[in-house]
């Protein structure tokens, strides 16, 4: 299981990072554009400035989605990466029950991308949080450290296979996969 949860980990972080990229992406089509004044922008730089633009004061005005998604924005880089501002967006929308904002959040206090930003007991705060809200991955990642016994939870590996299942009715495949591999049996 060691071997298998060496391999897990970095999948399970490369999938959360692409989620996080795919989340700063969407949906940025159907966004209005900005059409202000002539710059020396290009006219999709114009157009994402615009985004960004509409994205923050729709945050600024409290909501979850758009606060998500400002976070999930700064945490990729678009327009810059700033983790402190990552941080701030996913808190608002997370302690308001945003579950992708929770189990963004908990990702971002596992220090993985900056040490300064590990907090375990904020981390698995979070983590449940999302999990608790029905997320898969939230589930599956939580599933992943009962079985484990690590980052300050008690293994149990009857708790990681109900995790797992949850997540697995989800179509969630990595706790699909978990299951077949008969944890907590």
């Amino acid at each position: 299981m060691n071997r298998l949860s060496a391999l897990t980990t970095p999948l399970l972080l490369a999938s959360f990072l692409a989620l996080l990229a795919g989340c700063a992406n969407r949906d940025e089509s159907q966004t209005p554009t900005n059409q202000g004044a002539a710059s020396t922008a290009s006219p999709e730089q114009q157009a994402a400035e615009g985004d960004f633009q509409r994205l923050s004061e729709l945050a600024q005005r409290g909501d979850l989605d758009s606060q998500f998604k400002l976070g999930s924005f700064y945490f990729v880089g678009k327009p810059q990466k700033d983790l402190k501002q990552a941080e701030y967006w996913w808190k608002q929308a997370a302690d308001r029950g945003h579950a992708e904002a929770a189990v963004s959040l908990a990702y971002l206090y596992t220090g993985r991308d900056n040490p300064e930003f590990r907090n375990p007991p904020a981390m698995l705060k979070y983590l449940n949080q999302s999990a608790s809200s029905g997320n898969p991955m939230a589930q599956h990642i939580l599933g992943n450290l009962y079985l484990r016994g690590i980052d300050g939870v008690q293994r149990d590996p009857n708790q990681a296979r109900r995790l797992f299942q949850s997540a697995c009715k989800q179509n969630f495949a990595a706790s699909c996969k978990a299951l077949d591999s008969k944890p907590g049996a």
